[in-house]
């Protein structure tokens, strides 16, 4: 069996923190356009608009050390803002329903402390292996990110940060620390992921049903509408005849038409291609019930009675592995480096001095399971790997 590593793909600090991914992708949005841009550039590089390093102190309190790790510190302000910039990009994901966003609400604290951590850890490596980034390698990834937020003005510059009380000196550290970061997984972590294409057949041969598309059928409907002022006998005639000349092979344009235009029925309504699951259980169930070609009997529902076409189906199948390789490649990649961090994350706290002073709300951080473990490993994790759709991100390469 042969295998090789996997050609490095570009990983930032969302390999520890998909919250912080997930903020970038919602997005925060502040009521200045330039302030957006910024927070953009801020998310892109661990942190949203205050950062671990150069923050401002106003009071010996807020200057207070609540974490240590070997050489590097966490003041109270540090973790205060960072805290404020999670709760904000809970607050503004909108894929998270009420019971998902105060669970999250609830221990942001510990998160917030948790993914610090891993921070620390990782550039206190950095410093002690005498891993640097070039002020030109900063100037570099600060530029780049500036580009591609659309900022494209020293002018528009300033003004984002000013909007964002952020200075270009703050904007630079956190690259400078995001680019630390990637040098230390690059070189600790991602030469030990290694993966091979019989590997991905046996994935594929024991996950079948993971890779099985359900039926899906090409529906169109007519409504008889309840909104025509109609009583609901006279609905159900009306719906009866409809039924009765399209299942006699009218034209369906022709049986709807005069109706339509009285205000009693929809028109011919093409829902395109459905699952079973994606229908209201009284019409999934009446047409899966048709054949290609067969109208349903009017189904109460909403709006009125349905009346649904079956025009087309397509059976359920299994996608074969040439079409889901790459998907499998990216799982398995990930789950495999989310392995291998974890456990060089664990040798490096095992080895460091840490010293605790935490607000009550983070403590037991490390107690926390890491967000990509308690994902559904059916999902395709979110770290290293670009998103699917951007056009630059390719699969993991595997030995033939």
């Amino acid at each position: 069996m042969r295998s090789k590593t996997l050609r490095p793909v570009p990983t930032s600090r969302f390999a520890t923190d998909p919250r912080a991914a997930m903020a970038l992708r919602a997005g925060l949005r502040p009521a200045v356009k330039s302030q957006t841009k910024v927070a953009g550039l801020a998310v892109a590089f661990g942190l949203v608009v205050a950062g671990l390093a150069g923050a401002p102190v106003f009071a010996e309190d807020v200057n207070r050390i609540v974490l240590r790790v070997n050489e590097e510190i966490l003041t109270l302000h540090e973790y205060e803002a960072r805290k404020a910039s999670e709760i904000s990009a809970i607050l503004s994901n909108t894929g998270l329903d009420s019971s998902q966003r105060q669970g999250r609400l609830e221990e942001v604290g510990q998160v917030v402390v948790q993914n610090i951590f891993s921070e620390m850890l990782l550039l206190s490596y950095a410093n002690q292996h005498s891993i640097r980034v070039t002020d030109a390698e900063v100037g570099e990834a600060v530029q780049g990110m500036v580009e591609r937020q659309g900022i494209e003005s020293e002018e528009q510059l300033q003004q984002a940060l000013i909007s964002s009380g952020m200075t270009l000196e703050q904007l630079r550290e956190n690259a400078r620390r995001e680019l630390l970061w990637q040098q230390v997984v690059g070189r600790e972590v991602q030469p030990k992921v290694q993966i091979d294409e019989e590997e991905l057949r046996a994935y594929y041969r024991n996950n079948q049903e993971q890779f099985r598309t359900p039926e899906q059928r090409r529906l169109k409907e007519v409504i008889i509408l309840e909104s025509s002022g109609l009583d609901d006998a006279e609905l159900q005639r009306v719906a009866g005849e409809v039924h009765q000349a399209l299942a006699a092979g009218d034209p369906p344009e022709d049986v709807v038409a005069p109706l339509k235009e009285n205000g009693v029925t929809t028109g011919l309504i093409d829902l395109d291609w459905l699952r079973k699951d994606e229908l209201e259980e009284s019409l999934a169930a009446a047409a899966w019930g048709l054949k290609p070609g067969e109208f349903s009997a009017p189904v109460a529902a909403r709006g009125g009675y349905h009346i649904v076409h079956v025009e087309d189906l397509k059976e359920a199948e299994v996608k074969p592995l040439s079409e889901v390789q790459d998907l499998i490649a990216r799982r398995e990649y990930n789950s495999r480096f989310n392995r291998e961090l974890r456990e060089f994350l664990n040798t490096l706290e095992e080895n460091a001095y840490i010293q605790e002073s935490l607000p009550t709300e983070a403590v037991g951080y490390r107690a926390l399971a890491p967000e990509y473990e308690k994902e559904d490993e059916l999902e395709l994790f979110r770290a290293p790997i670009l998103e699917k759709e951007d056009e630059s991100a390719e699969a993991p390469e595997v030995a033939g």
